[in-house]
């Protein structure tokens, strides 16, 4: 009875907490409709924050890009040392059949890549703490990434040993691998759009209505379909590059397809740094139509305004992102120009 009370005071004094308003949250609270209504977003944001959000975006800007090379050079030594070789031939001596021998393949490359982003990803957990975008403990953040791994392993597994079966029973396997990369991508386009939803603690009544309005906008509109096809189509080309030149790499002795999956995935690691920015650039232009649509259900632009520079302030977003930022970053306009598209004034943006 002792545990069960204290743990419904803990719940209810860490929900008051959740709900209890910033300082950021009264400052932006504080802002007038008419500055709302006719300042650009440069003179409504928090100064302070939007210095700290510029730093954020440069180190944050290096821990993706070593993400992607370490992950990359890791799968590209295993296979070049003939580790992913010897470990096919440990696993298969384990393995009950070519299905499993294929799923622990690929989760174990997952595995692989996983660990070699460990430091990277790292560093980019302690940015975030050292600049207050979170206050998740070490030992948390460590568990989630545990579960991030087991996920990761989980669907890398599938993906080997589903596409390798079929590649084993038709000619035409990249034709159901690429219907159900796109089934994939509106399944998680949806699940992710639910996940990102912002939280509703401490926002005004009229924030809250432009941010239903903003997600309604996004199904009456068709978005959440479309940007998972083009995110999709993009897996799918980009995929299907790094395969053709991994074709063009010459087998080792002791190569099979199986084994030169280690060198697919390190390419996949690299031509990822190409596929983003061109992802980030055909996705910006959605939240626009759903601002305006937003805006035309509430008729309330200054809780539009104030929904956007809260935002900013509390994800520690820059209002005018710098073009490499622009590029790899962001999959959303940057504030400044959303709320110039909504007040119709200049964005103060360069």
């Amino acid at each position: 009875m002792l545990a069960a009370v204290l743990l419904f005071l803990g719940l209810t004094l860490a929900a008051m907490a959740a709900h209890l308003p910033s300082s950021l949250d009264l400052r932006v609270d504080a802002l007038s409709t008419q500055a709302l209504l006719t300042q650009p977003a440069s003179k409504l944001l928090d100064p302070e924050r939007q210095a700290a959000a510029v730093r954020r975006a440069h180190w944050t800007l290096i821990g993706f890009v070593l993400i992607q090379l370490f992950e990359a050079g890791a799968l590209l030594y295993l296979w070049s040392s003939g580790g992913a070789a010897r470990l096919r031939d440990w696993l298969r001596r384990r393995a009950e059949s070519e299905w499993n021998l294929r799923f622990a393949f690929g989760a174990m490359l997952a595995l692989v890549a996983r660990l070699a982003a460990l430091i990277p990803s790292f560093y980019l957990y302690r940015v975030d703490h050292a600049l207050g975008v979170t206050s998740e403990l070490t030992r948390v953040w460590a568990l989630f990434w545990i579960v991030h791994t087991v996920v990761a392993m989980l669907i890398a597994g599938s993906i080997a040993a589903i596409v390798l079966w079929l590649a084993t029973r038709t000619h035409f396997w990249y034709v159901f691998t690429i219907a159900g990369v796109l089934a994939a991508s509106v399944a998680w386009s949806y699940v992710s759009q639910s996940a990102q939803r912002p939280s509703l603690a401490a926002m005004t009544a009229g924030e809250v209505r432009y941010a239903q309005a903003f997600e309604l906008g996004r199904i009456v509109q068709g978005d959440a379909v479309s940007i998972a096809l083009i995110e999709g189509g993009i897996i799918i080309v980009f995929s299907a590059l790094a395969v053709v030149v991994a074709d063009r790499i010459g087998f080792r002795r002791d190569d099979d397809p199986l084994s030169r999956l280690a060198i697919v995935g390190a390419l996949l690691a690299l031509v990822y740094l190409a596929a983003v920015p061109v992802r980030n650039a055909t996705l910006r232009s959605y939240d626009f139509g759903d601002d305006a649509y937003a805006v035309s259900v509430t008729r309330d632009p200054a809780g539009a305004v104030r929904a956007l520079i809260r935002q900013g302030d509390r994800r520690m977003e820059e209002v005018c992102p710098e073009p490499i930022a622009t590029l790899f970053l962001y999959t959303q306009p940057g504030i400044g120009a959303r709320v110039a598209a909504i007040n119709r004034v200049p964005s103060g943006c360069p």
